[in-house]
């Protein structure tokens, strides 16, 4: 016997829909006023303003390399990079452009693509600045870890370049330099697609909805009996009234009227009912 299957129902995916449609449009708006707002400048900003949430803009100029590697995997095999997140410096320069003696680092989460650009400034001092807009987001446990032991590493490396031992105290104090943050780069294109996106899920929610009231509508009209109930006011329900009936609503009885055609004709029925 074929199995038949279960249709969803329409409103549940509507709601659904409804759903990821208004995130995502709640998304790209409050990006669309974070970008047009007042942007931090990461380059020149006090140390003391960088938080999460806020928006910014800066040129960055002097890079540490990769310290992770996003990746896609399918069956926990990685099928492609998706992007990386870098070390690099921020607060390093006065307003006039001079060179701070003094900067903080900070990770920067970036799509593949821009790994050219990064991985210039981290490698070469002649490197083209790399202007960037985005929002600083705070580091989960798993993120901050990578970073950890990749400033370790780089302690490491530093101590062994220039022969000398590390103690607690170098790979402290070289922590300390890095917020527990990062940039999440984000521009014009990341609200545009969220807004389109939210807007054509909002969309197909409204059309589910308007389908599956017409449906309903059309499912209650075709149910819909040729007869009225007829209620006789003794408290009994006494069938269905059809036009040609007659009643009589005294004693609970009807008499059912049949007509006559070319061919003959039919006498009447009583038919009573208690």
């Amino acid at each position: 016997m074929a199995r038949t299957r279960k249709k969803g129902n329409p409103i549940v995916s509507a709601v659904v829909f409804g759903i990821f449609g208004i995130v995502l449009l709640f998304l790209g708006i409050r990006t669309f006023i974070g970008l047009h707002g007042k942007l931090l400048n990461v380059t020149t900003c006090d140390e003391s303003e960088v938080k999460p949430g806020v928006y910014v803009e800066g040129t960055l100029t002097y890079g540490y390399g990769a310290y992770i590697e996003k990746t896609t995997t399918y069956n926990h095999v990685v099928t492609k990079t998706d992007g990386y997140y870098y070390l690099v410096d921020i607060c390093d320069k006065n307003e006039d452009g001079s060179k701070r003696d003094t900067s903080k680092w900070i990770g920067i989460s970036i799509s593949k693509s821009d790994d050219a650009k990064f991985d210039a400034i981290s490698s070469a001092d002649d490197a083209e600045p790399v202007y960037i807009t985005g929002v600083i987001r705070k580091n989960s446990d798993k993120v901050q870890g990578f970073l950890d032991d990749y400033i370790t590493k780089y302690v490491d490396a530093y101590a062994q370049y220039y022969g000398y031992t590390p103690t607690s105290e170098d790979y402290a104090t070289a922590k300390a330099e890095a917020f527990p943050y990062y940039i999440e780069m984000v521009d014009s294109s990341d609200y545009i697609f969220k807004l389109v996106l939210g807007a054509v899920f909002l969309l197909a929610a409204v059309i589910m909805i308007l389908k599956a009231t017409r449906s309903k509508n059309t499912i209650s009209a075709s149910a819909q009996p040729a007869g009225t109930g007829y209620y006789d006011g003794t408290g009994d329900f006494n069938g269905v009234y059809t036009p040609g009936s007659t009643g009589s609503p005294n004693n609970g009885s009807y008499t059912q009227q049949y007509g006559t055609t070319n061919s003959g004709s039919y006498g009447t029925a009583e038919q009573t009912q208690a």
